[in-house]
């Protein structure tokens, strides 16, 4: 399907085909990304062709075609059928897969050698390595899988806490590593860190093939230099994100009077953790449950709050709220684990604290809610740099094509 003779350039328009398997209709990091790039590259010239499928097919899903979803987790005759399919109908230069889990399988990457287009994955979490992608278990990091067998996973039922699932999805990962599907079937990866990529080498990823291109920011916030006494956090309320440490360690620094009187926690987002702490902490006016909100209504509220604060106890990957947090001359106060600390500097763009631990969160929370004008105008300004430098648009896109260049020459050699 390579065009001959096609030389690439930045303004060289391309046929891409975009392909990912969305966990919740569209709802979370990864759905994302996935919508931004594709609007990037149409807005600069280019034809993209989206193939989607959802999980939530999957909902109320009778024993049987449970079954087979979870057979085709590993080897799905029906993810290598559309996608042989799609290329044959829209001829595309390159495929840009972003998540192909559960429901197209690694067999779409066999599809796409075997039609001859160059193939592109985006790897926004660790399910290459991990069976439940997130380098998570028991309330901490964990990297105990990667670059081995997976027995760890098996042991701790790691993914859903079920041996079965998890089994499936580890499965997945010794077939397809022993088959060379992951190192000879894809021509690039992209990820997100250089953290991402020193764990996606250690899982035995091609170097040459593995490009670092972090997340980028579309839409910036209007920067206000009028902050509202307060720090807040935006995402999902699940375990592994830490909200009940932030929490904690925002009523001791409350406890302590580090906190000025008529400073605000801003909680934004839903899950499973929101009703629980927030029946923990009714009684503390301080802490406002907000709930999930409009991207513009989110944004407004990053951009005069002194302070965006995420507690994750997981690595994260690059997550959109920081990179829109620096958008805005927002400081971050993030843990000093993962992609975190090339991200955030200490006391120049925001604050880093000790993974998991409640005191240190503390101290950050009181230092950036107490700082001294000029010292958090200074971290503002730090952080606006930050975002210049790595996180705008036009970086975005240029980075994205210059790897898509890559991929075709290989696949062209």
């Amino acid at each position: 399907m390579i065009r001959k003779g096609f030389s690439l350039t930045l303004s060289s328009a391309l046929r891409v085909l975009q392909v990912h398997n969305e966990y919740y209709s569209g709802f979370g990091g990864e759905d994302t990304v996935a919508g931004l790039e594709a609007d990037l590259l149409r807005r600069n010239g280019h034809d993209v062709e989206r193939l989607i499928v959802s999980t939530t097919e999957l909902k109320g899903a009778g024993p049987l075609r449970m079954a087979s979803a979870a057979l085709g987790a590993v080897w799905s005759v029906r993810g290598y059928s559309v996608l042989k399919k799609a290329v044959a109908a829209f001829s595309p230069d390159v495929i840009h897969v972003h998540n192909p889990f559960p429901l197209l399988s690694p067999s779409i990457f066999w599809a796409a050698k075997d039609a001859g287009v160059p193939i592109v994955q985006t790897l926004h979490n660790f399910r290459i390595t991990c069976a439940n992608a997130l380098l998570f278990r028991d309330g901490k990091s964990c990297q105990q899988c990667v670059g081995r067998f997976p027995w760890p996973a098996l042991q701790h039922r790691c993914y859903r806490g079920s041996m079965a699932q998890t089994a499936i999805v580890a499965c997945m990962n010794v077939v397809h590593r022993w088959i060379g599907t992951f190192t000879s079937r894809v021509d690039a990866y992209i990820v997100l860190a250089e953290f991402s990529k020193e764990i996606a080498l250690r899982s035995g990823l091609p170097e040459e093939k593995v490009f670092v291109k972090p997340n980028f920011v579309v839409k910036q916030a209007e920067i206000s230099r009028q902050r509202k006494p307060q720090a807040i956090f935006v995402g999902r309320l699940y375990r592994e994100k830490g909200v009940h440490l932030l929490l904690d360690a925002w009523k001791m620094a409350q406890s302590a009077g580090r906190i000025p009187a008529d400073g605000r926690l801003i909680v934004m987002g839903d899950g499973p953790e929101r009703s629980s702490l927030e029946q923990q902490y009714r009684s503390d006016s301080g802490i406002v449950w907000c709930g999930v909100q409009p991207p513009d209504r989110v944004m407004e509220a990053v951009a005069t709050s002194r302070m965006l604060a995420i507690p994750s106890l997981c690595y994260e990957n690059c997550p959109m709220v920081v990179l829109e947090a620096f958008s805005a001359g927002t400081p971050v106060i993030a843990p000093d684990h993962g992609p975190f600390p090339a991200m955030v500097s200490h006391q120049k763009n925001g604050l880093l604290f000790t993974p998991g631990d409640i005191p240190t969160l503390a101290d950050a929370l009181a230092i950036g809610m107490s700082a001294e004008e000029n010292t958090w105008l200074d971290w503002s300004e730090a952080a606006r740099t930050k975002y210049l430098a790595d996180y705008t648009e036009q970086l975005g896109y240029e980075r994205l094509i210059t790897i898509y260049k890559q991929a075709i020459a290989r696949r062209a050699d």
